[in-house]
């Protein structure tokens, strides 16, 4: 009777162990870079892009500090955050009572023409700018991050956006 019962409980064991094994291989890549406060403005937080599907992305801004009322514009850039760097999308603006926005990217090419996809995100020379509003301090930066391979390039100021 004793071995009755430990074969049905080792059986459960390995069936669980093999079972996480194939969830976490359909789990999606997502990563996450920090958005930092401009100037003396208390406003800071996170972008976080992850891959829905092949070519389908979720961009999520998550701020800190930010104002009901105002609507923050959004921008991924080409270029590092200190280049003017030409507008590569322009992304859902950020709510000021939620701190929060989302944009999805469905088979999205770029500016330059390329597919957006996670691994061009992953290799990109890119930044994301959020904007004080989209009147007057339009082109005055909030928060602002570097993303893809230039992530944990140590910069000195914030250019300012042009043309978009």
């Amino acid at each position: 009777m004793y071995m009755m019962m430990r074969y049905p409980l080792l059986l459960l064991i390995v069936i669980s162990l093999l079972g996480g094994c194939s969830e976490s291989e359909n789990e999606p890549r997502q990563k996450t870079y920090y958005l930092y406060q401009a100037n003396y403005n208390p406003v800071n937080g996170k972008v976080v892009f992850s891959e829905l599907s092949a070519g389908k992305l979720q961009v999520d801004i998550i701020l800190q500090n930010t104002s009901e009322g105002v609507f923050h514009p959004a921008h991924l850039h080409f270029g590092d955050i200190t280049e003017v760097g030409e507008l590569a999308y322009a992304l859902n603006p950020v709510d000021g009572a939620t701190g929060q926005s989302t944009t999805i990217l469905d088979q999205v090419a770029l500016t330059g023409g390329e597919l957006f996809t996670y691994d061009l995100l992953t290799e990109m020379n890119g930044s994301v700018k959020v904007h004080m509003n989209s009147s007057y301090f339009s082109k005055m930066v909030l928060a602002f991050g570097n993303i893809g391979k230039n992530q944990d390039d140590i910069f000195e100021g914030v250019a300012v956006c042009t043309g978009h």
